[in-house]
C-alpha cells in the first residue's frame, strides 16, 4: 500500500481473506479518486442546462440534492447500505411545522439521485449506482384537492374583486382557474402575450414542448387583462402595477392563502386550481383532447393521472360512448362503437355496462336461423 510516502505490505493468512481485504481497498481507492459531491453536482447540473432542462427545474433538482448529499465526500464513498439508510432518513424527516414530508417529496427525491447516479456511471466517476436496487415507500398522492362548484364561485369573486385593483397574485389565480395556466406560466407572462384586443393570450414556452400554446380569454378575464395591460410597453411584465418586475410563483402561492381564507373556502394549492379547470372543463363537455392540449399536456393521460377529478373522467368516458348511441342509431357501427368501448371505459366500467346489457342480449340480437344446406 502507498499512502502518501509512505509505503507497507499487507500479508493475510488466507487466500480468501486477501481477495475480501482487496475489495476494501479498491472501494476505499476509489472514495478518494472520484470527484466531490459538490463538484459532482455542479457538473451535473450544467449538463442539465444543455439538454435543454429548464432554469426552475434545474434550481430545484440542486437545491434538493444538495440538502441530501454530503457534499464534501467523494461520489463514490456511498455503498448501498449507505444509500438506503439515507432514503430512510429523509422518508421520516419532519417539515418545519412538525408534519412528515410527503411520499410525493421523497419520491422524487429518490429519482433525482438515481438520476444522478446514471449520469455520473456515464462520466465514468463510478461503476454502478448504490440507489439503484432502492423502491420507494410509502403511498404517493395523485392530484391535489379540489375546491366544489360552489366554493370555487365564491373564490373567483373574490379573486376578482382584488384582481381589479391590479393584484397580481388574484389575477395570477384567476387565470389558473380560467385558463388552465402552470403557477409560473401566469405570473411570467409579458404585455405582448396579450393579443387580439384580449381574446387570446400566448403560451410561447414553458416546462414542456407541450407547453407552448395560443388560449381564448373567457370574457370575465379579458376585462382584467386588459385593465393590467393598460399603458405598458409590450415587454413589460402584464401583471402588476407599471414598473414593476416578473413576480415568481410564490407570490401566486402567498395570495392565494388569503384568498381562501377571505372567500371562507378550504385551502387549496395553486396546482389545484389547474385541476379544477380540467374538471369543469370535461363536466362542461370538452373533449381529453381538448382539455389536455389547453393544459399543455402531451396525453390526456397526464391529465387523468395528476389534475382531473376521477368521478369527472369516467363521467367524460360514458358520455362518449352515450353520445355514440345516441346521435347515431340509424346508422350503427357496430365494430366502431366496440373499439371506442374498449379504448374508453375501464375494466370496472366494462364490467359495469356488460352487466347492464346483458340481460337484454337476446331482445336485442335475436338469435338467426340458420342457413339450411344446398345440394
Amino acid at each position: 500500500m502507498l499512502e502518501g510516502k509512505a509505503r507497507k505490505s499487507l500479508v493475510f493468512d488466507t487466500y480468501e481473506l486477501a481477495l475480501s481485504s482487496r475489495a476494501d481497498l479498491l472501494q476505499a481507492l476509489k472514495s478518494k479518486t472520484t470527484p466531490p459531491f459538490g463538484e459532482a453536482l455542479e457538473e451535473y447540473l450544467e449538463s442539465l442546462g444543455s439538454r435543454g432542462v429548464t432554469a426552475g427545474t434545474i434550481h430545484n433538482s440542486g437545491r434538493m440534492l444538495r440538502l441530501f448529499f454530503p457534499l464534501d465526500q467523494p461520489i463514490g464513498a456511498i455503498d448501498a447500505e449507505t444509500a438506503e439508510r439515507m432514503y430512510l432518513d429523509e422518508t421520516r424527516r419532519t417539515k418545519a411545522n412538525g408534519e412528515p414530508i410527503a411520499a410525493d417529496t421523497h419520491h422524487l427525491l429518490l429519482r433525482r439521485a438515481k438520476q444522478f447516479y446514471k449520469w455520473a456511471i456515464s462520466r465514468r466517476y463510478v461503476d454502478k449506482s448504490p440507489f439503484a436496487e432502492i423502491r420507494p415507500t410509502g403511498r404517493a398522492r395523485r392530484g391535489k384537492p379540489q375546491l366544489r362548484i360552489d366554493e370555487a364561485r365564491k373564490l373567483v369573486a373574490v379573486a376578482v374583486e382584488r384582481a381589479r385593483t391590479l393584484d397580481v397574485g388574484a389575477t395570477a389565480a384567476l387565470m389558473q382557474i380560467f385558463l388552465g395556466l402552470r403557477p409560473t406560466e401566469s405570473v411570467i407572462r409579458v404585455v405582448r402575450d396579450l393579443d387580439d384586443d384580449g381574446h387570446v393570450l400566448w403560451i410561447p414556452f414553458g416546462k414542456t414542448s407541450n407547453a407552448r400554446r395560443r388560449l381564448q380569454v373567457p370574457e370575465p378575464l379579458r376585462e382584467i387583462l386588459l385593465k393590467q395591460a393598460h399603458g405598458k410597453p409590450s415587454d413589460a411584465p402584464l401583471l402588476g402595477p407599471p414598473g414593476e418586475g416578473l413576480h415568481t410563483r410564490h407570490a401566486l402561492r402567498h395570495r392565494l392563502h388569503q384568498l381562501c381564507a377571505d372567500a371562507g373556502v378550504p385551502m387549496v394549492c395553486p396546482h389545484s386550481l389547474r385541476g379544477l379547470n380540467a374538471t369543469l372543463a370535461l363536466e362542461a363537455g370538452a373533449t381529453a383532447h381538448h382539455v389536455a392540449a389547453a393544459l399543455g399536456h402531451s396525453s390526456f393521460a397526464t391529465t387523468a393521472r395528476h389534475y382531473a377529478d376521477a368521478s369527472t373522467v369516467a363521467n367524460a368516458n360514458l358520455r362518449k360512448v352515450a353520445d355514440v348511441l345516441v346521435t347515431r342509431p340509424e346508422r350503427l357501427d357496430v365494430l366502431q362503437l366496440a373499439q371506442l368501448i374498449r379504448q374508453t371505459l375501464s375494466p370496472e366500467e366494462l364490467a359495469v355496462l356488460h352487466q347492464s346489457i346483458a340481460p337484454d342480449l337476446p331482445q336485442i340480437f335475436p338469435p338467426q336461423p340458420k342457413p339450411t344446406a344446398r345440394n
